[in-house]
């Protein structure tokens, strides 16, 4: 008998148990008590729990696809297993879906379709519209599925700016508004449009450099960067020249380093990992480091203020304000850190956790695998089980 068991990680209080026995998968959700609260029916694959507290479950039968649908997170099935995919992250109250004849629509956070599946592919609502695509041409719909810009255009990005929606005519990008008005010209290789409503510029692409124009077209830096990319939905951008990376602030209208930086990675909670000279750092929102580029290695964990930190070979701890809050010293890796615990790993791979002062949670065993950090005070063991803050196992209260 072959058998395999997941304990997935905890999100908004709730987790699923797959249990896979002799080719059948079987899946539980359940409570911070070890509750069962809803049982699948078998061959139900429940995929993640979303942000949006909901679940995405897709149903197979003899390993053939059946289709995905939508549960609440007490168990409650929201549509049929009749979509392809249901697209995470809710935006303006829908989840973006592809039928099983991969047609496009969208359904609202209860399960509703609001936008039957008849498009040929599609995007996110923002600002109250919607790219689609149709007879092989992009145009924008709103909620009660009415044609917002025409279908005309080659492609078509979200609306994210005040009104600005980035499109391409004729082989070039340009900015439009939701009345299909033409802002800037279509003139541009490339442009990004991905800001926020107080920015007032943006990267735009003209033969192989980037440069970067206000949001009436005029160029504000010319065309003469080699790459450039995303930090973070507050308008900061990276931007490479002669081998180098610098930070641009479009609410700003302004660079806010110089091109030095041999590595930028994006700005989460205002921090953002850095590589100058061969060491790394964190900066914050001003471009001020958080210490002092003497690290060889620094991992910010997202949602915490807490950063890995790796210095001569040995590992340690420090908040986002530089504090240090445990000495570079040991020779184990922090794989994760979620409510001032620590899990560690070794050489051999073998896991073990502590809290921030170096007592130990969960002694170091062979084969754990801690599945992430701590989430609604559970870790799990992917494999095994799930423990609390104070290393305590929790007992099921059901049979698998």
């Amino acid at each position: 008998m072959f058998r395999e068991t997941h304990f997935n990680r905890f999100n908004k209080g709730k987790a699923i148990i797959r249990d896979y026995k002799d080719g059948i998968t079987q899946c539980y959700l359940i409570n911070t008590k070890g509750e069962l609260v809803y049982k699948f029916e078998p061959n139900v694959w429940a995929d993640r729990i979303e942000d949006d507290n909901v679940i995405f479950a897709r149903k197979e039968n003899n390993e053939k696809f059946e289709g995905t649908a939508l549960f609440d997170l007490n168990g409650r099935q929201l549509t049929d297993f009749k979509y392809q995919t249901i697209y995470g992250g809710v935006e303006e109250g829908f989840f973006e879906v592809e039928s099983l004849d991969n047609k496009h629509g969208h359904i609202s956070i209860t399960g509703k379709e609001v936008i039957p599946c008849i498009y040929e592919d599609g995007h996110w609502f923002s600002e109250g519209v919607s790219p689609e695509k149709l007879n092989g041409k992009w145009g924008m719909i709103n909620w009660k599925n009415e044609t917002v810009i025409p279908f005309e255009y080659e492609a078509i990005l979200r609306c994210n700016n005040n009104n600005r929606i980035s499109a391409k005519l004729n082989g070039k990008w340009g900015i439009i508004d939701k009345f299909n008005n033409t802002l800037i010209d279509f003139k541009y290789d490339e442009i990004c449009n991905y800001l926020t409503r107080d920015c007032g510029s943006m990267p735009a692409k003209m033969g192989d450099k980037w440069g970067i124009i206000d949001i009436y077209g005029n160029t504000l830096f010319d065309f003469i960067y080699d790459d450039y990319d995303y930090l973070d939905e507050k308008g900061r951008y990276k931007f490479k020249q002669n081998g180098k990376w610098a930070i641009y602030n479009c609410e700003k209208n302004n660079f806010i380093s110089d091109f030095i930086y041999d590595q930028v990675d994006l700005f989460v909670n205002g921090i953002c990992e850095v590589r100058l000279n061969g060491k790394d750092d964190c900066i914050d929102e001003t471009n001020t480091p958080i210490s002092d580029f003497t690290y060889d290695f620094v991992r910010h964990f997202y949602r915490t203020n807490l950063i890995a930190i790796n210095k001569n070979g040995k590992r340690g701890l420090m908040n986002t304000g530089g504090k240090i809050l445990i000495t570079p010293k040991y020779k184990d890796v922090i794989k994760y850190a979620d409510e001032n615990m620590l899990v560690w790993e070794d050489d051999n791979f073998n896991q073990y956790v502590t809290d921030i002062n170096m007592n130990i949670i969960i002694p170091k065993k062979k084969y754990q695998n801690f599945y992430g950090g701590y989430n609604s005070g559970i870790i799990s063991m992917r494999d095994s089980t799930y423990y609390n803050t104070k290393g305590e196992k929790l007992e099921l209260k059901f049979e698998l």
